[in-house]
């Protein structure tokens, strides 16, 4: 099918006398007269089935109906996902802080938290499947360039240029800390986007309280390159485009983790990241194009029966099997994302997803992923002990709530009092 000329056939159930037919007939021409991008349809009763032709994306609408995924309005479910990454991102932040030494149940805690920083891999399918799809769908449009950088700087910069002139400029000499002075020596990296790129050249974690902006310099990467391919390639070619940029990532990660030189630039560099980003990138292409949503559902979920144990098996193993994690985990996660909004709306899994928690995380992640570590090395648990019940399962939850209640606290007041007024800027370029 193709979006010149696409035609989409539906089951019909019913009588099949000639009164039966006529009235259907008529009934789905009046239903049809005014919907863009139909031009005919053709109900054939002893046939079972409705034919149904026409031009342009809109004839699509007609094959998400019921699912939880829509590109004309907004998507619940991917405000949960959202949300599900900043918990698990979150939640692995500061559990480690806690002692593994102080008891048993901690010590678990401490060896599984490593599982909750796949929640940055979450956000990047994440980030390829939403920006690959705004970038389809206004492909064509006038100043396609220039709305997509200004709306994409309006959400990331105010923020971010904000917690570094506060995090550099002020919070040293406020708080007599010295645990801002490494990144305040490098810190023209952080200002132009590059921290990701100067960790994998040095092969160490070099920015402290900033550590965690090494995944938004590669999302900043992405969206500085990634129009420009959207716009040059047709979907199949960009699909294309995505599998062969997964495949030979992929490989490469898997040769250069062989090398100890290049340790962290697997985990951090644009180049060894890209994977994560195609995996969602192609979601958006499937899901805008007429492949099959129940057979794209089913291959999602054998995807995940396959990938489940694996993944489980590295986890407890806790090695890094030549970088393949960052192979499977983003593989696994884009077919999770497929499996949720390919179901019904109505299904349990939508429903826990959509559940008003996770959203409402979803809602302010972006500040709750800038704030979290500066505030933890602020606040590391040692530093507040004493102010905490002796009994170490006590302390350690105590600190994990009072901790995430204050990043978010941040992260909502943050939202309303900046966030929010860049953000009504971006209707002027829409």
């Amino acid at each position: 099918m193709t979006e010149q000329n696409q035609q989409l056939v539906f089951k019909v159930t019913g009588m099949t006398c000639g009164h039966c037919k006529s009235s259907v007939d008529s009934s789905v021409e009046s239903a049809t007269r005014n919907v863009d991008g139909v031009n005919d349809v053709h109900v054939d009763p002893q046939a079972g089935k409705a034919l149904v032709a026409g031009e342009g994306p809109e004839l699509q609408v007609a094959t998400h109906c019921g699912i939880a995924w829509s590109a004309n309005s907004r998507c619940l479910a991917l405000d949960g996902i959202r949300g599900l990454a900043i918990l698990s991102v979150t939640l692995y932040r500061l559990c480690k802080e806690l002692d593994p030494g102080s008891h048993p149940a901690i010590a678990v805690v401490r060896r599984f938290a490593p599982v909750g920083e796949r929640g940055v891999d979450l956000f990047f399918v994440l980030s390829g499947f939403l920006i690959t799809g705004i970038l389809l769908r206004s492909k064509g449009e006038p100043y396609y360039f220039r709305n997509f950088i200004i709306r994409r700087s309006l959400r990331i910069f105010p923020l971010y240029f904000l917690s570094l002139t506060v995090g550099l400029g002020m919070v040293p000499s406020l708080f007599q800390t010295s645990a801002f002075d490494m990144p305040r020596l490098e810190q023209v990296f952080l200002w132009t986007y590059t921290s990701n790129l100067r960790m994998s050249w040095l092969n160490s974690w070099c920015f402290g309280p900033f550590d965690h902006f090494w995944s938004l310099a590669v999302e900043e990467h992405f969206y500085f390159v990634w129009p420009a391919v959207v716009f040059l390639l047709g979907s199949k070619r960009l699909a294309i485009a995505c599998v062969g940029t997964i495949v030979f990532v992929g490989l490469a990660r898997t040769f250069a983790a062989m090398n100890p030189g290049f340790d962290l630039a697997v985990d951090v560099s644009t180049f060894f990241r890209a994977d994560s980003l195609c995996l969602g990138a192609l979601l958006a292409i499937l899901l805008s194009s007429s492949f099959p949503h129940q057979q794209a559902k089913r291959l999602a979920t054998i995807a995940i029966l396959v990938l489940l144990p694996m993944l489980v098996a590295i986890a407890i193993s806790g090695k890094r099997f030549l970088g393949m994690p960052n192979s499977l985990c983003p593989l696994f996660l884009m077919a999770g994302m497929a499996v949720i909004l390919l179901s019904h709306k109505q299904s349990m899994l939508v429903k826990a997803i959509e559940n008003f928690c996770l959203r409402f995380l979803g809602k302010y992640s972006y500040g709750m992923y800038v704030v979290q570590l500066p505030l933890v090395t602020l606040l590391p648990l040692k530093s507040v002990i004493t102010y905490l019940p002796t009994n170490p399962i006590g302390q350690s939850l105590l600190y994990l709530f009072a901790m995430f209640s204050l990043i978010t606290a941040v992260a909502v007041l943050s939202f309303h009092l900046l966030e929010s007024h860049f953000l009504r800027l971006k209707k002027i370029f829409h």
